[in-house]
């Protein structure tokens, strides 16, 4: 099934400037509130018992009273902390303007055509007095994350967010863009509408718990599978990371934008890891071996973007071992097939070569 992908670079830019397949409004069948099932609580936590979620950023809220989405459908896009442990999380929900039924089970063309509808932005900050503090602190952290990539258009939107709760140590912000996203289709323009005037009462009335927290696979993981590449050759674990000291699984998805412009410097990387005696190995979450569906797409991106490193289908319960949030998420290898260290969430260039380097020193 897809999943979400990671909008590391420019999260309210993105969300306010458009309505994209793959960075929040992406073709998944799995909302991030059913993904974020792999997390591990800080706390025990029961939630808010609200109808709509975000776990790993710590709110819940209900529609008013009599508010009936029918026609389109709301799902949580649930990013949590944008770098494991760095305390600042993110989550927001998106009208889509299809049903509910259309959502589950999202085709190539359902993806392709469908709108996204914003109406807020939640950003939970931890262990920060002000808002000016948490605002900092969210700046500090991106500038951090994105490197090179981050811009100071950011600092402005980042800047924009009003402090919104705050409780346990945690401070929750909002951003709420002032216009209505355009695009929506007519016959489901009304209900939008409603949803995005409702902003100030949803708010008013949301609960708030602690964020529960990705840890991603454990250190030592044994991973062990047969697939095939996307041109059909059997692939088997033992084979591929044997030929390496270490070996980057970049997991992806057809419509993750983030994951399709950072291939080209995968590729780069890979021809000067290989001197190393490392490699990147794309892994496409939304090819699996028993559904063609995306195939050609993914065929099609891999000529596009000039990668020869290996891309393997994914194997079935591969998300168990290697578990994500949301693409791209990348994992890091040994040559005897036991995950090393901690994965990367997200597209982050600089953390790729920090990890790479480290782990590489450290194998045998």
């Amino acid at each position: 099934m897809k999943k979400h992908t990671i909008p590391i670079i420019v999260f309210l830019a993105l969300c306010m400037m458009f309505a994209f397949a793959g960075c929040g409004g992406d073709g998944s069948s799995q909302t991030d509130s059913e993904s974020s099932d792999k997390a591990v609580s800080e706390e025990q936590s029961e939630g808010s018992g609200c109808e709509y979620e975000c776990p790993a950023t710590g709110y819940g809220f209900d529609l008013p009273e009599g508010m009936e989405i029918s026609k389109g459908y709301i799902y949580t896009y649930d990013l949590g902390d944008v770098a494991y442990d760095s305390g600042v999380m993110m989550g927001w929900p998106i009208y889509t303007d299809i049903t509910e039924e259309e959502f589950e089970n999202m085709t190539a063309e359902t993806a392709a055509n469908r709108n996204a509808g914003f109406s807020f932005h939640i950003v939970c900050v931890k262990d920060v007095e002000t808002a000016d503090e948490a605002i900092d602190k969210i700046i500090s952290v991106m500038k951090e994350v994105e490197g090179d990539d981050y811009s100071e258009k950011e600092t402005e939107l980042y800047s924009g967010v009003e402090e919104l709760h705050r409780e346990n140590g945690y401070m929750w912000l909002v951003d709420k863009p002032k216009k209505k996203t355009k695009g929506i289709r007519k016959e489901c323009q009304e209900e939008y509408n409603a949803f995005f005037d409702a902003t100030d009462e949803i708010l008013s009335n949301m609960k708030f718990f602690t964020p529960e927290v990705w840890q991603g696979a454990e250190e030592g993981a044994d991973i062990v599978f047969e697939t095939t590449d996307l041109d059909g050759n059997p692939v088997k674990s033992e084979t591929l990371f044997a030929q390496n000291k270490i070996t980057m699984v970049n997991i992806w998805a057809t419509t993750c934008g983030p994951c399709i412009q950072e291939m080209p410097e995968l590729e780069k990387l890979n021809k000067e890891w290989a001197k190393k005696g490392g490699a990147v190995v794309g892994l496409v979450d939304d090819v699996p071996l028993d559904n063609n569906a995306y195939l050609e797409d993914a065929k099609d991106i891999v000529e596009q973007t000039g990668v020869t490193y290996t891309n393997l289908r994914a194997w079935d319960g591969y998300d168990d071992v290697m578990s994500t949030v949301g693409t791209p998420t990348s994992y890091f290898v040994d040559s005897k097939g036991k995950i090393v260290g901690t994965p990367v969430l997200g597209a982050s260039l600089k953390q790729y070569k920090e990890k790479m380097e480290e782990y590489l020193s450290q194998a045998e």
